[in-house]
């Protein structure tokens, strides 16, 4: 008795309910007001969503991709108009690391590109980008524009492309047959690449400066652990650039061309490239 009393408690309450929708639904406008109801729901629980915390979390994530430490200042995020991190710094080796500051973005917020198909699409800029070790550094300013589809496995980019402009570059540590030369100048580099199942295929990539110019060409296959990633790159150097110029005496032959270019392989990975020169000279890229 005590369960069919129940069962006729909730159909009347069920009943009831009907009819209170029923004419909710006949009032002037109410499909209206549902309607933004839940458009504003969904505003305000992307505007509260604390993607502050998921950026942190991702990239403290790139320690288990290779990476000997992570630090990341404050995180300022805007879902309309520019983000923003006052500072990321990367321990890449024993004795490197790359530091940017002041770094602005702006990535497309779509939760089914972004955190399910874990897809991110946007641009970044830095105005202090850096790097060393224990022999060498280089620094610039750095504008990108990227779409980068995420392997599941490794958490490297898989498909999508990068394009990246830097000015204001300064590279030191350079070494001709074990000399050390002087700062090396570049007014701007462009670059323009597509990924394809994780290789970095570089389409474009031309760089002009007061003391050298010139070209790279080729492809960055991209392992689970960044470091090791492996190159299959050629630059052609012009010969008529200052750098050449001014250490010819030193190049030798490599100075030399009919073509105007002085050519150089890298292979080898990130950690550990190879440069081989004409005449197949090769030594350990400083």
């Amino acid at each position: 008795m005590e369960f069919r009393q129940m069962k006729d408690r909730v159909s009347a309450a069920l009943k009831s309910a009907g009819r209170f929708a029923r004419e909710a639904l006949a009032l002037p406008y109410a499909r209206l007001y549902i309607a933004m109801a839940l458009v504003l729901t969904v505003i305000f629980t992307l505007l509260g969503f604390p993607f502050d915390v998921l950026i942190r979390g991702e990239l403290q994530k790139m320690e288990q991709r290779g990476l000997r430490s992570v630090i990341v200042g404050e995180i300022d995020f805007n879902i309309i108009g520019d983000s923003y991190i006052d500072s990321l710094i990367l321990g890449t080796g024993t004795e490197s690391e790359i530091s940017m500051k002041d770094v602005q973005f702006n990535i497309a917020i779509n939760p089914v590109t972004t955190l399910v198909n874990k897809t991110l699409k946007g641009e970044i800029s830095v105005q202090d980008f850096r790097y060393a070790d224990d022999s060498s550094s280089f620094s610039c300013l750095l504008e990108s524009e990227f779409r980068l589809a995420a392997d599941p496995a490794t958490g490297n980019p898989r498909d999508g492309f990068l394009n990246i402009e830097i000015q204001n570059v300064s590279l030191n540590g350079i070494t001709i047959k074990d000399f050390t030369i002087p700062a090396v100048r570049f007014t701007s580099i462009a670059m323009r690449s597509e990924i394809q199942n994780g290789e970095i295929r570089i389409t474009k990539l031309e760089g002009a400066g007061p003391d050298i110019r010139g070209t790279i060409r080729g492809s960055i296959t991209l392992a689970p652990y960044v470091r090791n990633s492996t190159l299959n790159l050629v630059i052609d150097i012009d010969t008529q650039s200052k750098l050449i110029q001014d250490y010819r005496t030193l190049l030798g032959n490599l100075a030399k061309n009919d073509e105007g270019l002085l050519r150089l392989t890298v292979s080898g990975s990130l950690q550990a490239p190879t440069v081989g020169f004409p005449g197949g000279e090769k030594g350990r890229e400083r």
